[in-house]
């Protein structure tokens, strides 16, 4: 597979435990190059459900957390309403339910509200504050919302069971027109399709969003290994934040207490799980066996970023991959590869992996007893 077309990018990290349980890193990386652009799509979703729990930890003298109602108004173009949601498991909009949804199925209308939440000039602000100065989130997953539009964002209302206000945050702009720095070749492609037009012209993803992989990765890995992490680069969340981010980020859709996410032919086990899975109907029927982990998958760019354990083998790693697959190189046609290329190469990367891991001896094996509590804790919801 040739790396200058398909883009590729592969991060796999082996982890080998001290005797006292520690985790230490080996890193081996494939064509990652932070100037190489990929549309990161949904992968955005991970630093957004981060700062929005961590807003909301900063907001606790307010008395509201990630389980308490809220209402959404609108205050400029592009904006909706948002006042009840017969989905919540508490009965109302919550940043909680956005959240379960976004790790289950990556919903793009939770992911919108997480970013009006926030709103754009919090984002980069708080990600500067944390040494990613290379991060640029910059859009809801609204075609009908412009660059323009996207920097403002809507009032939020956190109310009590009595409706009464807890605290009120107006609505917020972002003064200054952001975009991903010219350092960074953004254009893709030799065409793009514009309603039933076709421009002969690469298209630009400027104004749109940036992650690299390597920061993915470490966002991920906080949430598993928080004290591995730089100290300027934690998240001020809370235990009971991980534990609840580690449960969705692993289940199943037809797992979920949703009814509407058990339709099996919409969401199979691969939906979200690319790597061993990926493109197929196929369920992973080993139970110790689990997957951790957020996917993107748009204008052909495909990507995945996993911590992956077999709890009765003892076997953990990290593995982060994205893949270009668009052999006309036109965009926005809805003709890309994603069946044919893409997810058949994730499913294979995966398996090639886990055997080597599998052969692969380790002097002291992984205590998987906190991550066996999470998941059998019936409390987390």
């Amino acid at each position: 597979m040739r790396p200058e077309k398909y883009k590729w990018q592969i991060i796999f990290v082996q982890i080998d435990r001290d005797s006292t349980g520690y985790p230490h890193f080996t890193k081996h990386t494939w064509g990652v190059n932070p100037k190489q652009y990929f549309y990161p799509a949904s992968l955005v979703k991970l630093p957004i459900i981060l700062l929005s729990l961590e807003k909301l930890n900063y907001l606790k003298k307010y008395k509201i957390d990630k389980y308490t109602c809220l209402r959404i108004g609108k205050a400029h173009h592009c904006q909706t309403c948002l006042d009840a949601d017969s989905t919540s498991l508490e009965g109302c909009p919550t940043i909680a339910n956005f959240i379960r949804k976004i790790l289950l199925v990556s919903d793009n209308l939770s992911y919108n509200r997480l970013y009006e939440f926030l709103g754009q000039k919090y984002i980069h602000e708080q990600l500067r504050k944390k040494g990613y100065k290379n991060i640029y989130i910059l859009k809801r997953f609204d075609p009908t919302c412009t660059v323009d539009d996207n920097r403002f964002t809507n009032p939020f209302w956190f109310y009590d069971n009595k409706k009464q206000v807890l605290y009120y945050q107006p609505r917020q702009i972002n003064p200054q027109q952001l975009y991903v720095p010219y350092s960074i070749n953004t254009t893709v492609g030799k065409g793009f399709m514009i309603n039933d037009s076709l421009l002969s012209t690469p298209m630009d993803f400027r104004y749109s969003s940036y992650f690299p992989l390597e920061d993915a990765l470490e966002m991920l890995q906080f949430i598993f290994f928080p004290n591995t992490i730089p100290k300027h680069k934690r998240w001020n969340i809370t235990d009971k934040d991980r534990a609840f981010l580690i449960k969705y980020l692993c289940m199943y859709p037809k797992e979920s207490p949703y009814n509407e996410y058990h339709n099996y032919n919409k969401y199979m086990d691969s939906y979200k799980k690319y790597f061993f899975i990926g493109g197929t109907m196929d369920s992973i029927t080993n139970k110790t066996f689990k997957i951790f982990n957020i996917v993107g998958l748009s204008y052909g760019f495909v990507s995945d970023v996993a911590y992956i354990v077999d709890m009765q083998k003892g076997i953990e790693f990290f593995l982060a991959a994205t893949i270009y697959a668009n052999e006309d190189e036109i965009l926005n046609d809805a003709k890309y590869e994603y069946m044919e290329i893409a997810l058949p190469y994730f499913a294979r990367l995966g398996r090639i992996l886990l055997q080597d891991e599998e052969k692969r001896p380790k002097k002291h094996l992984p205590d998987f007893s906190y991550l066996i509590e999470i998941l059998q804790d019936s409390t987390i919801h």
